[in-house]
């Protein structure tokens, strides 16, 4: 399947043969507060169909008709006074089409049903309330999301296009994350083996149509990923690969087996591949509602404190605001403020 958009960004040569596309995008790489989230989707379906121009009926890219969601890159989804309402409508919409019309209803629920391992997350008391917060926070009621699914699902089956496996999810929080910096010294390092942990449940689930390309929203100067592949990915061979400045290209291949998969990791990747735009959405929707309960839990606590969205400066002024609340109680620093 192509999903590579001709009048935005230049053509990467599909082959009639990449039926499965799938995609990574990440969120929160850069806060100082809050979770890195790492999100993956896929979907297969005729050779050369666009999936944004296949599903017009439900979905645009930008400026919305009331009847439909965008699937784009999340921050131009998100801009604006409506922009998390927006942005949940797209992924739980998504969601009830990939996950066959169920909904999660709390925030916990989603990440349950995601496959999410919790343990690092659960450690922290900010996130006690997480199978407590109903969804969702900002859109429609979970019916009328559920409903939306349901259109959205029969737009695909109509365009011949299906889910591959369900939607991909990998949160890592802070004490994870300064974990891994202290074991690894290096930023990049955890950021790719977050990346690699969602990429490796899609290599598996294209695998199984024995070919495709997946599409890797390249975030920070990384150019060479050849090495970082064969270490993250040790089930995987990489065959050949090249290194491009705004876009590199490898061909992995799985031990034991013939099939031949296609990575690209690329600038702006959310705007070349559907589902990575998708992926972008899932990424950054599920670190706002992370976000969202630990200020909810703070701001229960400390009356006028202003939420954050976890960010150098603004998070620097929210740990400021608690500081003096903070000094009274045994809460770990190492669970709520990374170190780089």
């Amino acid at each position: 399947m192509r999903s590579l958009s001709a009048r935005r960004r230049p053509s990467l040569n599909p082959t009639a043969s990449n039926r499965c596309l799938a995609g990574v995008d990440e969120a929160g790489l850069g806060p100082i507060l809050g979770p890195l989230v790492v999100a993956g989707a896929g979907l297969e379906g005729p050779p050369g169909t666009d999936p944004w121009q296949a599903l017009e009926p439900v979905v645009a890219r930008s400026r919305p008709r009331s009847d439909q969601i965008v699937v784009a890159d999340s921050k131009k989804v998100k801009q604006g006074p409506r922009g998390l309402e927006r942005l949940e409508r797209t992924v739980l919409v998504s969601w009830a089409a990939w996950h066959d019309g169920e909904l999660p209803e709390t925030v916990g629920d989603l990440l349950d049903r995601a496959g999410v391992d919790r343990t690092w997350i659960d450690r922290c008391p900010w996130y006690e309330e997480l199978d407590h917060r109903a969804l969702p926070i900002a859109a429609d009621s979970l019916d009328e999301l559920a409903l939306r699914g349901h259109l959205l699902r029969r737009c695909m089956d109509r365009a011949g296009i299906a889910p591959l496996g369900p939607l991909a999810l990998r949160p890592v929080d802070v004490e994870e994350f300064n974990a891994s910096i202290a074991a690894t010294d290096n930023k990049s390092t955890t950021h790719f083996e977050a990346i690699a942990a969602v990429l490796g449940r899609l290599l598996e689930a294209v695998s199984i149509r024995d070919s495709g390309h997946v599409m890797v929203d390249r975030c920070g100067g990384r150019a060479h990923y050849r090495s970082a592949l064969g270490r993250a990915l040790p089930d995987w061979r990489v065959l050949r690969g090249t290194d491009g400045a705004m876009v590199s290209t490898y061909e992995l291949r799985p031990a034991g087996r013939d099939t031949t998969i296609r990575v690209t990791f690329a600038q702006g990747g959310e705007e070349r591949a559907f589902p990575t735009a998708l992926a972008s959405c899932m990424a950054k929707y599920v670190r706002e509602l992370l976000m969202t309960v630990l200020n909810e839990w703070f701001t229960a606590r400390i009356p006028g404190l202003q939420p954050t969205a976890g960010y150098y400066v603004d998070g620097q002024r929210f740990l400021a605001d608690i500081a003096p609340w903070l000094r009274g109680q045994a809460l770990p620093a190492h669970r709520l403020v990374r170190v780089r």
